[in-house]
């Protein structure tokens, strides 16, 4: 019986194997990550358009964004750096002597003051408001308002000399504060803005109609939406730097009175009620000639049908 003999190879033929399978293994794998990057990126490139205008629409509504999110949070960390911002109404209610000489002074004051006149309405006559002066006795029993626009750092100095122009019967000022208003609309104009650009960016690197029309019709859409906050901003400004003042003048005898309480509602009620009978008595003064003129032309005719029945009425009875 022939020993078996076992043939074993050597390590030193094992391990370059072992060390070929290994490389090749890591070769197939780098060669499917490249396969799958390129699918990846070339997905991705076919979205891309898509992608960036659903995200700026999101960014725009919400009044952030990726790029533009540093403006909008220097601007909430600015607040307290940001001066108060201030709306100021004024009213001042004067009894003077001569209603259009008065007139003519506040608008002197206005003028030395860069401020405006924006409405005027002076003269005399009852509570339905005031008929225009005819002469110069009518200035000494007449009143009016003039509403005026005053810059907002000028309006304690209007109402001191306003003042002077006759005897105060009262003085009112308000503020509003609108800082937070300010900064927020300032903030969401400038987030808008770089929005729009996006859009107008997206629109350069359009490649068919289809994307065309929508990147147009999202771009209007967006510039609506700048040009509304500019014009909020723009109100804004305006009523933080002017401020309105209403100035009230009345002759003695001619104030003002008061359209609230018991008696205003009594004295409104009875001019309503004389303001109807007025009109009643109009209406009926107007068709008594009419209502005359019938009755006499169509007496004979009634008398005559009356005559008529009764002879009537006499021969059945016969």
């Amino acid at each position: 019986m022939k020993p078996a003999f076992i043939h074993r190879e050597s390590p030193r033929h094992i391990r370059p194997a072992r060390s070929l399978i290994v490389l090749g293994a890591l070769s197939a794998l780098l060669l499917t990550g490249c396969g799958s990057g390129g699918t990846t990126a070339t997905s991705s490139e076919g979205r891309a358009s898509g992608g960036a205008l659903a995200q700026d629409s999101a960014a725009a509504k919400s009044g952030t964004g990726t790029k533009n999110s540093a403006p909008a949070d220097a601007s909430k960390s600015g607040v307290v750096g940001v001066g108060p911002k201030l709306t100021k109404s004024a009213s001042l209610d004067l009894r003077v002597k001569n209603i259009d000489a008065a007139a003519a002074q506040v608008r002197t004051i206005a003028t030395g003051l860069q401020a405006q006149v924006l409405s005027e309405q002076i003269g005399t006559g009852g509570s339905g408001g005031p008929v225009p002066l005819q002469s110069k006795s009518d200035a000494l029993s007449g009143f009016g308002t003039l509403t005026l626009s005053v810059p907002a750092d000028k309006l304690d100095t209007a109402l001191d000399q306003l003042a002077r122009i006759g005897t105060v019967q009262q003085r009112n000022m308000s503020t509003q504060d609108v800082t937070a208003q300010y900064v927020d609309t300032e903030s969401r104009l400038k987030t808008m803005r770089a929005s729009v650009e996006r859009v107008r960016a997206l629109m350069t690197q359009a490649k068919d109609i289809g994307q065309v029309v929508v990147l147009e019709s999202e771009l209007s859409r967006r510039e609506a939406d700048l040009e509304s906050l500019e014009s909020q901003l723009s109100t804004l400004k305006n009523n933080v730097e002017r401020s309105t003042l209403t100035v009230s003048l009345s002759t003695p005898g001619h104030e003002t009175v008061s359209n609230t309480g018991f008696v205003a509602g009594l004295r409104s009620g009875w001019d309503a009620f004389t303001a109807s009978a007025r009109g009643l008595f109009t209406v009926i003064g107007a068709v008594l000639p009419f209502a005359v003129f019938f009755a006499l032309a169509a007496a004979p005719l009634v008398w005559w049908l009356r005559r008529r029945r009764a002879g009537s009425a006499g021969a059945l009875s016969e």
